[in-house]
């Protein structure tokens, strides 16, 4: 007799989804490998039992999408099995395809439907009729399926509205009130700070949130890859741990250049090297190594002396909005940032694995090719050449900015910021005062920097009228929206990172 347990599902790649099961129940080992012939294709995974004990065990261990199950069997019949399911909360609402090559007899069809069968076949099977029959069960799952992870996510966003960005902004409000107010006690330098924490906090939960959503709906990652260092890339990041900065130990081993995504590398770098921080005991040394000996991959690893990674979450590490196990320290994540770890990894050709026992601790190892093809192109590279960039770097110098934000404080913000940096600000808070601006200005305008949503008119019609009277203006747009813009476009995403606009400015 065949088992559950010697029937194992296969085998998927880590965030595959596995395809809806049809469970086919004969005791005639022919008629199942006649029935699966018929309906195995690649979307489906077949599974077969030879008795309706073996049929019990799959079904309370998988999601079946429709079970096809033989009248006559001994010990446990088709009618039986499927009264016994009906009783079960995992398996009442499986539907049932009854098979029988007796007589056509409608009391017996009549007991199947009373049973809780939804249809009822006879021998010699019809091949067109079985698939289609199939089909409608699959399709039905498929669709259920994604309206259990769209409302997971919708539940999910809900979570994170009302909780995890409520958290920093509490704290960004609390300190700028007590700002306001001129307490006496405030510690405006240590509020201050408070408040920028807290920006970024939520700054990376909303970056995560977006991610996810890209992945989830388009299933791929837009990379533009150029030569790189990953000794730089990781000291880039172990140089913003701050105090932690003293627990790295890195080793690095042969040549580790090679051509990724700068910005998405540092993304991943900062994802395991903070999950290795906060799962660690304080204070004790964290291990990171680069090993570029081989030609064509780079593999770093990042090793951690905390408690092992609990069983129950070793299966789903890397699925999106996975939450830390009862008892664990959850941190401020969302369990988003191992899932997008993985898609950017894998994006560059590569692959992410962990170890993690009581013993050793825990290891997060990355296996990267040391060439990734180019998938698309940066959102945020600046339009024109290279050669142009630097003719006009050369000619003018530091650039003038005209800055269009109707938001007055992010305006303000954003004006001080380039000032301090050296660049001239032209300041408007709508497109009438842009283009007042702009006729009174009497020296070029290297830069645009405008929202895209504006009153009166969007800033892409506002950077189209300027550029026609301006050719040399280049143009960076700002949005809270993801993706606005084709890929040729230069953005920069709100929240803004301000060493990100710097960096795009001065290019």
């Amino acid at each position: 007799m065949t088992t559950a347990a010697e029937q194992k599902p296969r085998e998927y790649r880590a965030g595959e989804a596995s395809p809806p099961v049809v469970l086919i129940v004969d005791d005639v080992p022919d008629n199942l490998l006649a029935l699966e012939g018929i309906l195995r294709r690649d979307d489906i995974e077949v599974m077969t039992a030879d008795s309706g004990r073996t049929a019990l065990e799959i079904l309370l261990e998988r999601d079946v999408a429709v079970a096809i199950v033989d009248v006559q069997m001994p010990e446990m019949d088709g009618f039986e099995l499927v009264a016994l399911m009906r009783g079960v909360e995992k398996t009442r609402y499986v539907p049932v395809i009854l098979v029988t090559a007796g007589s056509r007899d409608q009391a017996r069809v009549f007991r199947g439907y009373e049973a809780g069968a939804v249809d009822y076949l006879f021998k010699p099977i019809d091949e067109q009729v079985l698939r289609g029959k199939v089909d409608v069960f699959v399709t039905l799952e498929k669709n259920r399926r994604e309206l259990c992870e769209v409302d997971r996510m919708r539940e999910m966003f809900i979570a994170v509205l009302g909780h995890d960005l409520r958290n920093p902004l509490s704290g960004i409000l609390m300190a700028a009130g007590l700002i306001r107010d001129g307490h006496p006690s405030a510690d405006v330098s240590a509020f201050v700070e408070g408040i920028a924490r807290n920006a970024h906090r939520m700054r990376r939960l909303i970056e995560q949130l977006l991610d996810a959503t890209r992945f989830r709906a388009d299933g791929a990652v837009a990379l533009s890859p150029e030569p790189a260092d990953l000794e730089e890339l990781t000291n880039q990041i172990l140089k913003e741990s701050g105090r932690d900065a003293e627990r790295f130990r890195l080793d690095v081993r042969g040549d580790v250049a090679g051509t990724w995504d700068i910005d998405r590398m540092l993304q991943v770098l900062a994802n395991l090297i903070g999950n290795a921080v906060k799962h660690s005991p304080q204070g004790s040394p964290i291990r990171i190594s680069i090993d570029g000996r081989d030609a064509d991959t780079v593999v770093l690893c990042v090793h951690n002396e905390g408690p092992p990674i609990p069983k129950e979450l070793r299966g789903v590490l890397f699925e999106p909005f996975r939450r830390s196990a009862p008892g664990t320290r959850a941190g401020d994540g969302l369990g988003l940032g191992l899932y997008i770890t993985k898609q950017l990894v894998h994006a560059h050709g590569g692959g992410v694995s962990f170890d993690s026992n009581e013993d050793t601790g825990t290891e997060f190892a990355m296996s990267l090719p040391r060439h990734a093809a180019t998938l698309g192109a940066r959102a945020s590279e600046p339009i024109g050449s290279a050669e142009q960039r630097a003719a006009d770097e050369a000619a003018y110098g530091e650039s003038t900015v005209l800055l269009v934000e109707d938001e007055p404080v992010a305006r303000l913000g954003l004006t001080e910021m380039l000032r301090q940096r050296g660049h001239c600000v032209l300041s408007a808070a709508s497109p009438k005062q842009a283009f007042e601006a702009a006729a009174k200005h009497r020296g070029a305008i290297d830069v645009l920097l405008t929202d895209l949503r504006l009153p009166e008119m969007d800033g892409a019609k506002l950077a189209e009228q300027l550029c026609d009277s301006r050719p040399e203006m280049r143009v960076i747009f700002m949005s809270g929206s993801p993706n606005p813009l084709p890929p040729l476009a230069a953005f920069v995403q709100k929240p803004i990172d301000p060493d990100a606009l710097i960096r795009l400015l001065e290019a």
